[in-house]
């Protein structure tokens, strides 16, 4: 319950941290239940681990940053039948009075991400500050309504034992700025560079939407980044600490949870049987030169046709920011060393980051023309989730990234041997003409 020994252990990092955990108490699968910081590191480990994490449950189901959220949210306050159902309107209309109550209560969350240190001394010195700033949280985000109250209307909803309790755990432990530093990780540049409210999450997860959370979201946004979002119960009371308020719903509604994730999967593996197709050829493949691909004229290419080059594996997309300097460096290298060296260049248009390459496979060939691109072009893909491409799904698991295998964003490269053995994964803001040291090692 200390603080970390050094910077940079947010939401991503205390997601590996607990699955580590997990796998050495001997558990290689379990569930995963999660509100406030819980749904952020609980959703992470969904998406950095799908085939551990069996299902998750969060009584704070929203996404906070997927560029989509605002469009949709502007869009309900015009037509808001096509947004959210008619008796959950005045959850999430009229905007600006939601708004105005977010910018009122969010003042400590300012503090906390810009100043944990500032505040984190003052309330370790203090124990009655401590219990003034925790309880009053328990005040206003139980009910909006009991901030009007004298007393807080604290023994409304709570005992004063438990209360005490819970600002107890921070004083004994002297972890209050602990608690704070996740906040300045999680609003951090690095952590936000990893945009994880758009990288898709296909664990099954089930939400519980308390009358008066901290926010609320429609299904329709959710399943923006939940592609397997099974389920919402929404309950006509509760607030903030519903795990604290209501224990009895609470638990109820995660064992239904849990029931109805086992009923998925039993589904998928009856769908699989069903189906002897192979849906996992890449956890048998031994070299790229396992699989076949379509080109982007949708003729099929056997990667064998490889042996005997290094190769760079890519994927590409034609409106994002990195696609000059990649196109251009790409190019240099293939100019450079595909007769020297045998230099081989595969690029897979991926349309899943932010619709960066909607374009027709004929779309695509027009704008690599015009750039003057020599190298190999295949069909559009999926690099990530269920739907990804077999040799995407090998190279993943071949070359794990920092924070799991998943593929960051556009132009993420592979190196792979002569021998079609995947050897070096960089991530997409290394350039192209970087990559020489690397391919030196493996001409």
């Amino acid at each position: 319950m200390r603080g970390a020994v050094r910077p940079g252990l947010g939401p991503l990092e205390v997601a590996v941290v607990l699955r580590n955990l997990m796998q050495r108490l001997g558990h290689s699968q379990y569930y995963v239940q999660g509100g406030d910081w819980g749904h952020f590191i609980g959703s992470n480990l969904a998406t950095l681990f799908p085939t551990e994490v069996l299902g998750f449950h969060t009584n704070m189901p929203i996404v906070a940053s997927h560029p989509l959220v605002p469009v949709v949210t502007i869009f309900g306050m015009f037509f808001p039948s096509l947004v959210v159902e008619p008796e959950l309107h005045s959850r999430m209309y009229p905007w600006g009075q939601k708004l105005a109550f977010t910018v009122e209560e969010t003042g400590y969350l300012h503090e906390q991400a810009t100043k944990p240190d500032t505040v984190g001394v003052a309330l370790t010195d203090s124990p009655a500050g401590l219990a003034a700033y925790i309880l009053e949280k328990f005040s206003t985000w139980t009910n909006p309504a009991f901030k009007k109250a004298g007393d807080g209307e604290l023994l409304n909803k709570f005992a004063l034992t438990h209360l005490l309790d819970n600002v107890m755990i921070y004083w004994a432990t002297n972890s209050i700025t602990t608690s704070m530093r996740l906040y300045a990780e999680h609003f951090s540049k690095r952590y936000m560079e990893h945009k994880m409210d758009q990288v898709h999450t296909t664990v099954p997860t089930w939400g519980i939407k308390f009358k008066h959370e901290l926010g609320f979201q429609p299904d329709c946004i959710l399943k923006l980044k939940y592609k397997n979002y099974l389920h919402s119960t929404i309950v006509e009371d509760g607030g903030h600490f519903a795990a604290f308020e209501l224990p009895d719903v609470m638990a109820d509604d995660i064992f239904k949870a849990v029931n109805t994730f086992i009923e998925f999967h039993e589904q998928k593996k009856k769908e699989a049987a069903e189906n002897p197709i192979d849906p996992e050829p890449h956890k048998k493949a031994i070299t790229v030169y396992d699989f076949t691909v379509k080109d982007i004229n949708g003729n099929d290419v056997k990667l064998d046709k490889y042996k005997g080059h290094v190769l760079i594996i890519v994927n590409v997309a034609s409106q994002c920011g990195l696609t000059s300097t990649n196109y251009q460096e790409l190019n240099a290298l293939y100019d450079k060393y595909a007769k020297s060296r045998g230099l081989r260049i595969l690029a897979f248009p991926c349309n899943q980051f932010l619709g960066q390459e909607p374009g027709t496979a004929k779309d695509i060939l027009t704008f690599t023309k015009d750039r003057g691109v020599k190298f190999d072009l295949f069909e559009k893909v999926d690099v990530n989730g269920d739907t990804a491409h077999p040799l995407w799904k090998f190279l993943k698991q071949t070359q794990s990234g920092t924070f799991g295998d998943f593929i960051k964003w556009n132009f993420s490269k592979f190196i792979v041997d002569k021998n079609g053995v995947p050897v070096e994964r960089l991530a997409p803001n290394v350039n192209p003409s970087e990559l020489e040291p690397l391919l030196a090692k493996y001409w």
